[in-house]
């Protein structure tokens, strides 16, 4: 009479595999990372927009007028965005965001010198960029906001300059209105804009 022999199973070591899940994980995030950090943005188009008559009003601001209307206007923007980010007006223009590295969310604030152009639309210039203790280039962190981040089709990223173009000209309200800025004097609380109210043609009998 022949026996079988009982085969044993070898235990299941579980802590390798969950070291291996980790590693997976820490990988995955430090590529997807990566991707976002060094994917060059969309090439921005030479074109200017202009809005071709005269403006209907100007107002005049301050700082915190525009702060309260930019706040606004974001908490709205934004509402179904899992990604939330601020921009303030203090002696320069401020992005406050996070990003996520390794799982952890890092704060970061980019500071911007704005310029009036020309033909209305601002031109906002990154000078410095607070983001703790870490050593990242401002330029770094530029791409993945512009990939991370949902912004309106008028704000364009040109990461290679650090420059962020606010396309004023392209902006509409939703009735129509629209605005070109004409003075931004942060040091000394002053903001100009033109207002333009939509033209509507007349209604013939």
């Amino acid at each position: 009479m022949t026996t079988k022999k009982r085969q044993t199973k070898q235990p299941v070591n579980i802590w390798k595999w969950l070291f291996i899940v980790l590693v997976a994980i820490l990988l995955g995030s430090g590529a997807y990372l990566g991707v976002k950090l060094t994917t060059p943005a969309p090439a921005a188009t030479a074109d200017e927009k202009v809005i071709k008559r005269d403006p209907t009003f100007a107002v005049n601001l301050n700082k915190s007028q525009v702060n309260a209307i930019i706040s606004y206007y974001l908490k709205h923007y934004l509402a179904d965005s899992k990604i939330k980010y601020k921009f303030d007006l203090d002696q320069q223009a401020i992005l406050k965001g996070k990003f996520k590295l390794l799982g952890y969310h890092v704060p970061f604030s980019i500071y911007f010198d704005p310029n009036v152009k020309a033909n209305g639309d601002i031109q906002l210039k990154a000078k410095k960029m607070a983001i703790g203790s870490l050593s990242i280039p401002t330029k770094t962190v530029m791409n993945y906001v512009s990939h991370s981040y949902k912004f309106p089709k008028w704000v364009q990223f040109n990461n290679r300059k650090k420059i962020i173009l606010l396309k004023l000209n392209e902006f509409k309200m939703k009735n129509g209105m629209q605005i070109k800025a004409k003075q931004i004097d942060l040091p000394n609380d002053k903001i100009r804009l033109d207002v333009y109210i939509p033209q509507f043609k007349p209604v013939k009998d």
